[in-house]
């Protein structure tokens, strides 16, 4: 470092003479000048320590080869085969002959997943290695999505690099897509009909200013639509494992599918409708700990998207709530039951249950309970945040609401439509409005004892516990019981007042 100072101290010289030709004061000259070699002298220990050197190894905290044995690789490169595979490759050589790559591994993400996988490559160990890693995507992977990637090689002497991390998009490259833009909606659609993308983008515009307009709720990036018009097409694009094909399908937090085609139109921009609102509430609420209840998220998207609990099946919940066979919300709040009778019944009780909040809470509420999911709150947490209510509590309030016949706030935005064609494939959830098909109604509760629960509020539950089905009448008969007591005290006193008054007299 000496031969850096007096050289740092050289180059002071000038500067010093310039400021001996201005009128400053000796001090100030000597302050500015101390200033200067200490900002000079800052600046040549970072570009000292910012080189390859054998003794830290390292460029600003990124590992590189030793000076001794360097690795060197080309760019990486990403070939997608749509439908198929995306294939990786890397080109590599170590600079010394007896110190060989042995070690060569393929690090990648997908979309907004923090998990980082990993892939072996096919290699030959040596001084120059030709690396390839093919990933099999169908079925995995869906249109638009972007995989960050880079390759970890190392020398048989433990000599290490990482080469920068670079990106490559998944395209449906069968087709040539066009697009339209509004605002944070973007449509993608490959037919020839240019009403296809803009009845698309239209629907998306309208359900985001739903959103706006009554949550005060936006998203925070934008959202890509891809619009079908051949049901084979969109089966071998979106269909993967284990999910269901519906007439709209979103991915992650940016991008939604639909099955846009006559003369099913109507069935698509209900489902599309639901798949925004789906995409909006995953942006407002995904965090890293912990998803929200799922009969949320489905009850806020049946809700956005204009569906509405059929009177039939309004009827079927009224008696499971007066008779306590509602599933509990707690059971929801991971994937909805498998079995058609309690699927149906769980996703008319989740349109119910957001019905019953949206009716009862403020926007602000609402949204401040969103934030409290966002931020990594338990259930309990952000709904006490939010709305000031525990889950038990907000449920006992919406099966009371159920129990007495309180009407709820009609849906009609955009009614749930009755008629369509058949859906894309036979493997589909079931619809909106078809729990009466699969949940039969047991013996009708006593409906006209519903002012109880007005009474006694949420100690029903406490009590139903103890007597059953029985429970209101046995707090019926209770009740009498306090009133006639009451009555008999209240009319006591006032005679025993009335005759102490006639003896006085």
């Amino acid at each position: 470092m000496p031969h850096i100072q007096s050289l740092l101290r050289s180059m002071c010289v000038p500067l010093w003479r310039i400021l001996a030709r201005t009128r400053l004061g000796t001090a100030r000259r000597n302050s500015l000048s101390d200033q200067m070699f200490r900002m000079i002298s800052v600046l040549a220990l970072i570009s000292f320590l910012g080189r390859e050197n054998s003794l830290t190894g390292y460029v600003f905290g990124v590992s590189v080869a030793h000076a001794d044995s360097i690795v060197d690789s080309d760019p990486a490169l990403a070939e997608v085969e749509f439908g198929n595979e995306i294939r990786f490759l890397i080109r590599a050589r170590s600079v010394r002959s007896d110190d060989p790559l042995t070690s060569v591994l393929l690090l990648y993400r997908v979309d907004d997943s923090a998990v980082q996988n990993t892939g072996v490559p096919s290699f030959q160990p040596g001084a120059v290695v030709s690396a390839v890693y093919r990933w099999r995507v169908s079925g995995v992977l869906l249109p638009g999505a972007e995989v960050r990637y880079q390759f970890q090689i190392e020398t048989r002497s433990g000599v290490k690099i990482t080469t920068p991390e670079q990106s490559v998009t998944y395209n449906d490259t069968r087709f040539d897509w066009r697009e339209v833009k509004s605002g944070k909606v973007t449509a993608h659609w490959h037919s020839t009909d240019a009403n296809t993308g803009q009845a698309v983008l239209d629907e998306a515009t309208r359900t985001l200013g739903r959103l706006e307009q009554e949550f005060g709720l936006v998203p925070d990036r934008p959202i890509s639509l891809y619009a079908y018009v051949r049901a084979p097409d969109y089966a071998s694009a979106v269909a993967t494992s284990g999910r269901s094909l519906e007439y709209a399908v979103g991915a992650g937090m940016a991008r939604v599918y639909v099955l846009y085609s006559d003369p099913n139109t109507t069935e698509a921009l209900m489902a599309l409708r639901r798949e925004i609102a789906r995409t909006v509430f995953d942006q407002k609420t995904t965090n890293p700990f912990s998803p929200p209840p799922r009969w949320l998220s489905v009850g806020f998207s049946r809700y956005v998207a204009g569906e509405d609990v059929p009177a039939e099946n309004q009827k079927v919940l009224t008696d499971f709530a007066q008779n306590n066979k509602l599933l509990a919300l707690k059971t929801l709040a991971g994937n909805l039951p498998t079995t058609d009778r309690e699927r149906a019944l769980a996703l008319e009780e989740s349109l119910s249950a957001f019905k019953y909040l949206a009716g009862a809470y403020p926007p602000e509420k609402i949204r401040a309970m969103f934030e409290a999911f966002k931020e990594g709150n338990t259930v309990d947490d952000a709904l006490k945040k939010g709305l000031g209510n525990t889950l038990d509590q907000f449920e006992t309030k919406w099966k009371n609401s159920l129990r007495l016949g309180l009407p709820q706030k009609p849906n009609t935005v955009n009614p749930t439509p009755r008629a369509g064609g058949a859906p894309p494939s036979g493997n589909v959830a079931p619809r909106a409005g078809s729990a009466s098909s699969s949940v039969a109604s047991s013996s009708a509760g006593p409906e006209s004892l519903a002012f109880v629960d007005q009474v006694f509020g949420q100690s029903v539950d406490f009590w139903q516990t103890l007597f059953g089905e029985q429970t209101r009448y046995v707090l019926l008969g209770a009740l009498i019981f306090i009133v006639a007591a009451v009555g008999a005290v209240v009319i006591g006193s006032v005679a025993g007042a009335i005759r102490r008054a006639r003896d006085e007299g």
